[in-house]
């Protein structure tokens, strides 16, 4: 739709992707960053590869969106970040806005309402509440991403592939939402891969668990996604793990979701590609250990569900991220 106001909040790999994607259409696009990426951004704009060529994509970017209402806002970071982020866009939300999390993990959206199994979660999501006040669940589009982004420096973003996102209200949508609909069109303009999803906490969980039982264990071993599963060491602790997270989503009631072999058979195709948790740990920056991995043990708890295999990877992963050596911590 020609003139939608679209924020896109968070211009690392998956943001920067996005970002140059959308800037190919008529949108009123603006971008929130800090630090060297915001300058990058000001001085010599976003730089995209496409796995054949690079071009360079130039609009307005700021440490926080535009005082205009927006129509959009993307949010795309580390669930840690979300609450910094929430407080460089919040003015920008109105009561027509929609909100798209392109998060990592369990995202804070599914601990409400209170009282359901992954309410247990809540304390280490959105501990103050500052993200559910700042989203209303009637206003945000949860969000599944599929992609194989990286940043290769600030503001420049490589990925071959165009991503895929699955998309569905968090509550009181329906299949012909018009604002939805409105979304999927600019999307799909911009080369966007678009699913609509009837129940978006299914595909929330099904992506969930492939990513605890992958990124945690890449950094532990410091293997790409073809790596681990090509080993049979590794396969087999990808195997329980993908069992254990399985398990909690079909006690939660999220499903159908798919079988452990049908997941491993998809994390395989990926091949060479290094999780976001790996370059994150090899880069020196903050792991997502809590929405990926704790988050769940705490609604496997909740559901009676151990986790024996996935709290040892978990401890494993903050004993290196913690190391006094690793480039973050110096």
């Amino acid at each position: 739709m020609p003139g939608l106001k679209i924020c896109v909040a968070g211009v690392g790999a998956m943001g920067g992707m996005l970002a140059g994607m959308l800037a190919r259409t008529d949108v009123d696009l603006s971008l929130v960053a800090r630090g060297e990426t915001l300058r990058t951004l000001r001085e010599k704009g976003l730089t995209v590869h496409d796995g054949q060529s690079a071009r360079i994509v130039r609009c307005a970017a700021n440490t926080r969106a535009p005082d205009t209402v927006q129509d959009v806002v993307i949010l795309v970071a580390k669930s840690q970040q979300l609450p910094a982020l929430a407080a460089c866009v919040s003015h920008a939300v109105g009561p027509q806005t929609l909100v798209v999390p392109v998060v990592n993990g369990l995202p804070w959206w599914m601990t409400l309402p209170t009282g359901s199994p992954c309410g247990a979660a809540r304390a280490c999501l959105d501990p103050g509440g500052e993200l559910a006040r700042a989203f209303p669940p009637a206003r945000v589009v949860g969000c599944v991403a599929y992609a194989f982004a990286s940043l290769d420096a600030p503001a420049v973003v490589r990925s071959a592939k165009a991503p895929t996102l699955v998309l569905g209200r968090v509550q009181g949508g329906n299949a012909d939402d018009p604002e939805v609909a409105a979304l999927v069109q600019v999307l799909d303009a911009a080369g966007v891969v678009i699913t609509r999803s009837p129940d978006i906490r299914c595909d929330v969980w099904a992506k969930l668990a492939v990513n605890l039982a992958t990124n945690p264990l890449s950094v532990v071993c410091e293997e790409t996604l073809g790596g681990l599963v090509a080993a049979p060491p590794t396969r087999q602790v990808v195997r329980d793990m993908l069992e254990e997270a399985v398990t909690i989503g079909r006690a939660c009631g999220f499903g159908p979701l798919r079988s452990v072999d049908e997941q491993l058979g998809s994390i395989a195709v990926a091949d060479g590609h290094r999780t976001s948790m790996l370059q994150d740990y090899q880069a020196g920056r903050a792991l997502e250990l809590d929405a990926i991995g704790y988050a769940v043990m705490r609604v496997g708890a909740v559901c009676g569900v151990a986790m024996p295999v996935t709290a040892t990877i978990l401890r494993l992963a903050d004993f290196k991220a913690a190391r006094p050596d690793r480039q973050g911590n110096r």
